[in-house]
């Protein structure tokens, strides 16, 4: 085992300190701080991990890890803390460890003195084998790990130069780990490193082979190593039949990257789940796996698994230093068009959720969680419970997940049944929904529509999302019982309601107030023609909640066309009444805004 450390740290700035293996690779490894002023880590199970002090001395830190093939090894390291720079400064966040595959950044952040400012920032490699990195956004550099035949440490420096001229450096290391390769057919790509976050739990020893390995591979039910179900059981047989699982019960089934996330997570479960509906629809999974490099989120009936994107969970600046910048591959693939989708959640004509510039460090409070990891966990439960719905969860349980709703596929499923009873009928929209979601070049015809065309296709169909176009597998309607079922429970239960909007392309470093919307509806679930598909998807995946309820949505409002994106926020009073709340924001605040509202239709 071989240890790779910073010998020494000015106060203030972040040290690294990483083991890799030799002669194998790790199941686990555990640090632990054994002398030394206190450092804070957001990372503990992590190969290599970041640590910062306020306090000059001498940090110790113990490494105890264990091979896959069983043997242990431990080893130390000592980091020298020194005085904190007097001058202006540049600390990068945070150093971690990744799996070949795996897409990965890291931030610069410049710490100023004396009223200076940063001119620049620029990057170089010191250590490891030559890769490619991507330094187009400000302060950070991203790049894709390459697979490497043992552990070896990626060193980066980013180098700062002050409005004075004065220069300083500070290096970053990103271990990239051995893993063997994956298996034909496998399940899923680029596993990162995750442990149960509940040790104890019943099936804490099975979580990771049978919901989050790389070994897992699929072609046909016959020809698979998928879990059966005696193996790691539904949620629902922990809880009984009909049965709703306790916040424990889930959290035993939780797979984290990074302990805080299973922290979070549980205290959102605690907090912000009243009704049950969570624990309800968690009674259809199997596992839930919460990852700093799990991107874009997802669910498979492959494990009965979902998985969840890290950066709906972070609370802290430090939380979020782990996870990554590297933005969803989806969000290119409009790029040749000739519209702009928008989309934002909105509650009391106000915005529905605050804004985080990725470049300012800001806390977010736990209340705004269901915003973010609420919305996302509706979408991809409602995936769950639409193949494995409360009606079906008797399972067998000498097969898999897959194996017991294989043949429901297609024509049983409750989203089958609506593309049955209620079908989507915008053949527009749906070749349209093959380039914006899943990467088909346009063609000529695609690439000459406007704004206007393409809200008129939509418009005049029933979909409430044009995400609902997506095709999930060989099926068109999986995404349409998501986003249904997701727009109702936030407007039922959280009074958040979805703007939808075409407008012309919006070009790079446009605001809010530059855009100009040529169509847009809000609370487009309350659409009549809406409706009855709404109850449907309730019957079939929420019995619990009332379809009467859906005649209770407020009635959809359109937006004012020729008006900026930013003027449609209040709808249904005069404009520039007053009515709704006034947000004071950056403009940083208000660029990530309009970010999170160009990306609203990825989910």
């Amino acid at each position: 085992m071989q240890v790779v450390a910073d010998a020494t740290v000015p106060a203030g700035k972040t040290a690294s300190v990483s083991v890799l293996g030799c002669g194998g690779y790790f199941a686990e490894v555990t640090w632990t701080q054994v002398g030394g002023p206190a450092a804070d880590m957001i990372a503990t199970r992590n190969p290599t991990i970041a640590l910062e002090t306020t306090t000059p001395g001498v940090i110790r830190m113990r490494a105890d890890a264990r091979y896959v093939d069983g043997r242990t090894d431990s080893a130390t390291a000592d980091i020298t803390v020194t005085e904190a720079p007097a001058a202006s400064y540049v600390t990068v966040r945070a150093d971690h460890a990744v799996r070949a595959g795996a897409n990965t950044s890291v931030r610069a952040w410049p710490v100023m003195r004396n009223g200076e400012t940063a001119t620049s920032v620029t990057w170089s490699q010191v250590a490891g084998p030559d890769v490619t990195v991507d330094t187009s956004t400000a302060n950070v550099l991203m790049f894709k790990a390459p697979t490497v035949a043992v552990d070896t440490a990626f060193r980066f420096r980013a180098t700062m130069t002050s409005s004075s001229g004065a220069q300083d450096s500070d290096d970053v290391t990103v271990s990239v780990e051995y893993v063997p390769p994956a298996p034909a057919g496998a399940v899923l790509e680029n596993v990162a490193r995750v442990y149960p976050y509940r040790s104890a739990g019943a099936y804490a020893g099975v979580l990771k082979a049978c919901a989050y390995s790389p070994a897992l591979y699929y072609s046909s039910e016959s020809q698979n190593n998928l879990c059966p179900i005696s193996k790691l059981p539904l949620l629902q047989a922990e809880a009984g039949p009909g049965g709703v699982p306790t916040v424990a019960q889930v959290m035993s089934r939780v797979l984290v990257s990074h302990d805080y996330l299973g922290a979070n997570f549980e205290e959102f479960l605690t907090t912000q789940d009243p009704h049950g509906d969570f624990r309800r629809l968690f009674a259809g999974t199997t596992a839930i796996v919460i990852g700093s490099h799990v991107r874009p989120s997802m669910y498979t009936a492959a494990t009965g698994a979902i998985y969840l994107d890290a950066n709906n969970l972070w609370l802290t600046p430090g939380q979020r230093d782990i996870v990554t910048e590297v933005p969803d591959y989806r969000l290119a693939f409009d790029d040749e068009l000739n519209f702009s989708s928008l989309g934002r959640p909105v509650k009391n004509n106000a915005p529905g959720r605050g804004s985080y510039p990725l470049a300012e460090r800001n806390a977010r409070p736990v209340g705004e969680l269901v915003h973010w990891l609420g919305r996302l966990l509706y979408h991809e439960l409602g995936h769950a419970s639409d193949f494995v719905p409360p009606a079906h969860r008797s399972l067998d349980p000498s097969k898999s997940v897959w194996g017991n709703v294989a043949m429901r596929v297609g024509s049983q499923l409750p989203s089958d049944l609506l593309a049955q009873q209620y079908p989507l009928r915008s053949l527009q929209m749906y070749s349209l929904a093959q380039v914006m979601f899943w990467g088909d070049p346009p063609n000529l015809t695609q690439k000459s529509y406007t704004a206007a065309d393409v809200a008129g296709f939509f418009s005049g169909d029933r979909a409430n999302d044009e995400y609902a176009y997506s095709r999930s597998g060989n099926s068109n309607s999986r995404e349409d019982l998501a986003m249904l079922f997701e727009e109702f429970m936030m407007s039922y239960r959280h009074g958040v309601q979805y703007d939808i909007a075409y407008a012309d392309k919006v070009p790079d470093g446009a605001t809010a107030d530059q855009v100009m919307v040529v169509w847009g509806q809000r609370g487009r679930i309350g659409e009549a023609a809406i409706r009855p598909r709404v109850r449907l998807v309730l019957q079939q995946i929420a019995p619990w909640i009332d379809p009467a309820a859906v005649d209770a949505l407020p009635a959809p409002l359109l937006m004012r066309a020729g008006e900026s994106w930013a003027a449609n926020l209040q709808l249904g009073v005069p404009p520039n009444s007053g009515f709704a709340a006034r947000m004071i924001e950056t403009q940083a605040q208000k660029a990530a805004r309009l970010k999170d509202d160009l990306d609203q239709v990825r989910h």
